[in-house]
C-alpha cells in the first residue's frame, strides 16, 4: 500500500471520531486513482517558485555587460557606454580618422564624421536664425534635424552660436557659418544618439 493511500485511510474518519476504514477503501477503489503515479508524484514534488523569486534569481545571473531589461515580454539587452560608442561607428561607417578623443577626456567627432553620419541616416537638417548681427560678430541659429527610424520619424532641435569670444583664428571673420556647423553637429549628434554617450563635435570644441 503506497504512503498515499495509507495516510488517508489513517486520516479517515468521520465528524463523531468514527473510523470509516473500510468504507474508505471501498471509495478509494472506486475514484479509479494510480495510486503509484499519485505516490511518484508526491515523493517527487517541488514548489513551485514565485515570480519574485525567479526574477531575483534573473538579476542575479546578469553580468554588467549583458543586464537585461523586459519590456512587453521581450528581454532587451542594456548596452555599455563602449558597446554603444562601437556600434553607433559602426552603423554610421565612422573610421578612425572621423573620430579622436580630447585631452579633457571626451570624444569628438570631425566635420567629415558628421557630413558621414548624415548621408549614412538620411538626415535633413533645416535652419532659423534666432539672433544675428554681423557688425557685431554673433549669430545664433535654430536646426531642426529630421530622419527616419525603424519606419517612424525623428525629429530634434538644437542651436548654434558663435561670437568673437567663442571663434578662433580665421573662424572670427565668419560668424554665420560658424553658427551654422555648431547647430548641424549639435543636432546631428543628437538626433543620431551620440550626445547620450557624451559625444562632441570637432566645431563646438572652443580651447
Amino acid at each position: 500500500m503506497s504512503r498515499i493511500k495509507k495516510r488517508l485511510l489513517e486520516e479517515s474518519y468521520d465528524a463523531y471520531g468514527n473510523e470509516r476504514g473500510s468504507e474508505c477503501i471501498d471509495e478509494m477503489e472506486m475514484m479509479d486513482i494510480d495510486w503509484d503515479l499519485t505516490e511518484y508524484e508526491y515523493n517527487n514534488y517541488q514548489p513551485k517558485e514565485n515570480i519574485n523569486q525567479t526574477n531575483y534569481k534573473m538579476s542575479n545571473n546578469l553580468t554588467k555587460t549583458k543586464m537585461k531589461k523586459v519590456e512587453n515580454n521581450t528581454e532587451v539587452k542594456i548596452e555599455t557606454k563602449k558597446e554603444a560608442l562601437r556600434r553607433l561607428y559602426i552603423e554610421n561607417g565612422l573610421t578612425e580618422e572621423d573620430i579622436y578623443k580630447d585631452k579633457r577626456g571626451f570624444v569628438i567627432i570631425t566635420r567629415t564624421g558628421i557630413d558621414k553620419i548624415v548621408s549614412k541616416q538620411k538626415i535633413t537638417v533645416a535652419y532659423e536664425v534666432i539672433s544675428m548681427d554681423i557688425e557685431k560678430g554673433y549669430c545664433v541659429l535654430k536646426a531642426v534635424a529630421s530622419m527616419t527610424v525603424n519606419g517612424e520619424p525623428r525629429n530634434m532641435m538644437s542651436f548654434g552660436e558663435s561670437a568673437d569670444n567663442n571663434l578662433m583664428g580665421g573662424g572670427k571673420k565668419f560668424p554665420v557659418a560658424m553658427a551654422e556647423k555648431r547647430a548641424m553637429s549639435r543636432v546631428v549628434l543628437k538626433i543620431a544618439g551620440f550626445y547620450e554617450q557624451g559625444v562632441f563635435g570637432q566645431d563646438e570644441i572652443v580651447d
